[in-house]
């Protein structure tokens, strides 16, 4: 970045990793603010839930209180692939009906997709697990010694 362009206009970088301690020092240097984005707290948890598995009128309601209090430690990602799997059960069950027929059915008599139950929930929770806290003690670490303070 340094010497990359001879102008009088500033540039402003963005930059994301989830693997800063493998970051060169090069640049590191680079990159005058180095802030950790913690993992979501319980409403931003809740509001992820609730915008990746909305409630349905006249469908049973998602425990959104229950995932919230199951997913301490999942990060964003771990959350969306939660959400995926949940969502998946219904058409895992309809695919399951349609195997066990004999015959081709009638693209007019397919049976439509049915809700997420709380059993679907369940089992996305048994199913996806968190990656983020893997790697917890290193984040420490390297926001201790590099990151950026930011005062609140």
């Amino acid at each position: 970045m340094d010497g990359l362009m001879r102008t009088e206009e500033l540039v402003f970088v963005l930059a994301a990793t989830n693997l800063p301690w493998e970051l060169d020092a090069a640049m590191l240097r680079r990159l005058e603010k180095r802030i950790l984005v913690p993992l979501p707290e319980p409403e931003a948890r809740q509001a992820m839930f609730e915008e990746l598995l909305p409630h349905q009128p006249g469908e049973e309601q998602i425990p959104y209180d229950l995932l919230v209090d199951r997913t301490e430690g999942y990060s964003g990602s771990d959350i969306r692939l939660l959400c995926k799997e949940a969502a998946m059960q219904p058409l895992r069950r309809l695919m399951s009906q349609l195997e066990q027929r004999q015959e081709i059915v009638p693209d007019e008599e397919l049976p439509k997709v049915g809700p997420i139950r709380p059993e679907d929930i369940e089992i996305a929770l048994r199913n996806t697990r968190p990656s983020a806290h893997l790697h917890a003690h290193r984040y420490d670490k390297f926001n201790a010694d590099y990151g950026s303070q930011i005062l609140q």
